[in-house]
């Protein structure tokens, strides 16, 4: 099949991973993938590369920063004037921001190829909107991105989600007898993967003894609030335990858990330090408060905690919490401040633990949960679908 991938995240951000590991994937899988996605730097041409087969469309964008994100009218247009004179047999739209949802309808209706959208973010209607933007933003914008993120749901040939939360809010706004397939992001292995905790931890310069937490990526004020809370806790009882948050980190952090040594900031990092990072470390960390924005999400960041053989503890928020359960890859614990902390020593107190845990979550990496398998059971879904094959059953 000729596939069309549509992301309004700038590339390599966001959601542009999901689609990208999937694209891989799929090509391998032998079909022939388009992603179209927004140029880091690019304003007014675009650029068009090659990675592992996926052929990858850098659209421009005139906006900056949060703005960047799917919302320009150049985006849009330059994406529609790319793809006129193509032909797809089906496309996937990775959310509804204007530059995604525009295009994908506007080939859809040149072309008649199934349209598939894809919803991995709880943004309006109280979600993350709400969690990570100023008022003005929330009260002036927020209603334009429930729109857009709600109002064409109910047109596509499929839909995927990441979370149960989100397939149960698709119900609502759909008569919810149309096909739709859930899946969770899935894991880098390919990337990403194990090094033993020593060799980590020397050529970081790290302590070989002291008790290490990591946590990758973004987060919240509301998160990151929760996390600092408990790891004073932790301190309180384990004065040695320090905290790495790996990645760009957007929210101020306390300056006295900085000062002490208790927070490290790593910054924006190569994958191979990345994975040094998180092999030094002992126990990683989700911090979830219990928020529509969190149960409406897959924290990708487990997945990456998975792939490097590393336990995680996390909050009960959502479906990710319900596999580290399931799966007995962690510990989880309510979502306040104490609780997590408990959580936190109680794996901190048992090596044991920590390792035969962090060999379960490197196997769920490499079988039920890796991009491999994400990919063919979306590609099942893709030919039932456009076969008229599909059943809710």
């Amino acid at each position: 099949m000729r596939i069309l991938y549509l992301n309004h995240n700038v590339a390599w951000t966001g959601t542009f991973f999901r689609a990208f590991h999937l694209a891989r994937e799929i090509v391998e899988l032998g079909h022939d993938v388009t992603l179209v996605t927004t140029s880091r730097r690019r304003r007014v041409t675009g650029e068009i590369l090659d990675c592992d087969g996926v052929e990858i469309v850098e659209a421009p964008d005139l906006l900056w920063g949060p703005a960047r994100t799917g919302w320009d009218p150049w985006n849009t247009l330059h994406r529609w004037f790319a793809l006129r004179p193509r032909e797809f047999d089906l496309i996937h739209a990775f959310d509804c921001r204007p530059a995604v949802i525009l295009p994908a309808l506007a080939v859809r209706n040149r072309t008649g190829a199934r349209l598939f959208i894809d919803w991995a973010d709880w943004w309006g209607r109280g979600g993350r909107i709400q969690q990570r933007s100023g008022w003005p933003v929330r009260t002036f914008f927020g209603p334009l991105e429930t729109w857009f993120e709600e109002a064409f749901r109910g047109r596509a040939d499929g839909t995927t989600v990441i979370c149960r939360a989100l397939e149960e809010r698709w119900r609502k706004l759909t008569s919810g007898s149309a096909p739709v397939h859930r899946f969770p992001n899935g894991c880098n292995l390919r990337e990403v993967a194990p090094i033993p905790r020593e060799e980590a931890r020397q050529e970081l310069g790290i302590d070989p003894d002291r008790p290490l937490l990591a946590h990758i990526g973004e987060i919240s004020r509301a998160d990151l609030r929760l996390l600092t809370e408990a790891l004073r806790e932790v301190r309180r009882r384990s004065p040695e335990t320090q905290a790495v948050l790996i990645g760009t980190v957007r929210v101020p952090v306390p300056a006295d858990l900085r000062d002490a040594g208790a927070i490290v900031l790593t910054g924006r990092v190569p994958v191979r330090r990345l994975s040094l990072w998180l092999a030094a470390t002992d126990l990683c960390v989700v911090p979830m408060a219990d928020t529509p924005g969190n149960r409406g999400r897959w924290p990708g960041k487990v997945n990456d905690y998975f792939s490097a053989g590393r336990p995680t503890v996390m909050t009960r928020v959502g479906d990710a919490a319900e596999l580290v359960e399931e799966e007995r890859v962690g510990w989880t614990s309510d979502p306040e401040a104490h609780a997590l902390a408990e959580a936190m020593l109680q794996a901190l107190a048992s090596r044991d633990e920590l390792l035969s845990r962090g060999v379960r979550a490197r196997e769920l990496a490499e079988t039920s949960l890796s991009w491999r398998e994400m990919a063919r059971g979306l590609e099942k879904f893709y030919t039932s679908v456009s076969s008229g094959r599909w059943s809710a059953d």
